[in-house]
Formats: C-alpha cells, structure tokens, sequence
C-alpha cells in the first residue's frame, strides 16, 4: 500500500491592511483573488531564501473575512525541526503586481502577529491542528501528482539558482564563459561527498568554494586577435592545376603575395 506521512496545519497567513514599508494596500477584493489564482504547490521556505530543501508545501488557500488562510503540509523532519527552534511566525511572498501567492516563509518577525504555527492564545476555529495524516490508496493519485509537481519545481529551482551562480562567475570575470555549462552540470550533479581541510563537504559545494576564490580577469581581452581579411582560398580546380604545374610551389606563398599586391 502506497502511504507517505506529512504534518498537516492550518495557519493565518496575512490580513488586508495598509503596509506603508511595501507601499500597497491589501484589501478584502485582493485577498479573494489570491485565493482564485492560487496554484499549488507553493513552497515554505526560510526567511525568503530560496533553497533546494524546502520545509514544505502551501497546498490550499482560502478566505475568512479580512484574512487569508492557508493548509500547510509539512515533512516530519522540518515540522520536528520548528518545534526544538521555536520557529514560528509566518511570512508571505507574492508577485508584484499582487496577483499571485509565490512562498510562504517561517520567520522569527512575522508582520501579521498571530500569523504563526504555534499559537495557543487563538480561538478554537482559528487554532493550527496539529495532526499526522497518512495518505492511503484513496489519495494516491492526488500525492502523485504532488510529489511529481514538487520534484518539478525542487528541479527548476536548483536549475536557476545554478544559472544564476554561473552568470555571477562570469560577470566578475572569475569564470570565462565557454565552460559555463559544465560549471552548471557540477553545482546541479555535484552531491557526491569529499574530504577537504578536514570536512566532509559536496563537489558542488567544494567547486563553488574554488571558483569564488579566483581573482577576476578581463576574459573578453585576452581573446585572439581575428585577422584583418581572410585570404582567398583556390578552387578544387585551381590548386589541382597548380600541384601538377607548380609541384614545388606553396599555394599559400601564391594568396600572399596576391594580397600584398593588392
């Protein structure tokens, strides 16, 4: 039987109000269409910073007054990992034309208050359950789809942020760019572990490390110069003529010297 264990919440994740440091207004209106161009999974990440290991997925969203709610999915590992840390708060991140709910973050200063996971003080509706569920051959299909959405966007994520690593390289001029899609396969397939100064650290990682540390070079004026002309080059015809003709002589003398002349 295909079965998989996530921790399930239920948690506020912003209200409307006026946010004067991000210069927008959250209305009611706004909130409800967050909830209508919602797309899961959204990943919960920390404090904003994209990572290939997310803690978790935002699978629903919905609407309760003048607040948003969402259905969180947590892996055991990282809801296990909140609890010892105390991390709690809640954070989200949308598109800047607000139309869409891109991540949502555990943070140490959530800017809704009582936007957090753990909060014993909120009413019986608004409180977060805290429940394992398992998922059974009845929702097999619906975590396939799932799990194949979140490998999908893990996949993407490491993808950009390898591109990204790359075009930095290259704009400091620690990389030239004709190996960048080598350097791109190591950071993405580089998980194998090495010792190196007495750690056990990943060839990405450790490749990461190296290039970092090279100084910057001025790769676009270290290019050969390309000739002025290209010379003309002979016929089939032509240098076959010439070989029986001229056995002794270089065609190449004979495009020189007609350059010259020219």
């Amino acid at each position: 039987m295909l079965s998989a264990a996530w921790i399930y919440r239920e948690a506020k994740l912003m209200e409307a109000g006026v946010y004067p440091d991000k210069g927008v207004v959250i209305t009611e209106p706004l909130l409800e269409r967050l909830v209508h161009t919602f797309r899961a999974p959204v990943p919960i990440l920390v404090e904003h910073r994209p990572s290939p290991l997310v803690l978790g997925w935002l699978v629903a969203v919905w609407r309760r007054g003048g607040a948003l709610f969402g259905r969180l999915a947590l892996f055991p590992e990282a809801d296990a990992l909140l609890r010892r840390l105390r991390l709690r708060g809640l954070s989200v991140g949308l598109s800047r034309d607000l139309r869409r709910l891109l991540e949502v973050s555990i943070t140490a200063n959530p800017r809704v208050p009582d936007a957090q996971l753990f909060h014993a003080a909120l009413p019986t509706q608004e409180v977060i359950r805290l429940e394992t569920v398992e998922m059974h051959e009845t929702m097999a299909h619906s975590e396939e789809a799932l799990l194949a959405r979140i490998r999908e966007l893990e996949a993407e994520l490491r993808r950009r942020e390898a591109r990204e690593q790359v075009q930095q390289w290259n704009l400091r001029g620690q990389l030239p760019p004709a190996p960048a899609p080598l350097a791109e396969a190591i950071l993405l397939y580089g998980d194998a572990p090495v010792q190196f100064s007495g750690e056990t650290i990943s060839v990405s990682e450790l490749f990461r490390r190296f290039v970092s540390s090279l100084p910057a070079r001025n790769w676009s004026a270290e290019l050969a110069p390309t000739p002025e002309a290209e010379l003309p080059a002979f016929s089939a015809e032509a240098l076959a003529f010439l070989q029986r003709a001229f056995p002794k002589l270089n065609p190449a003398e004979i495009l020189t010297h007609t350059k010259e002349v020219r």
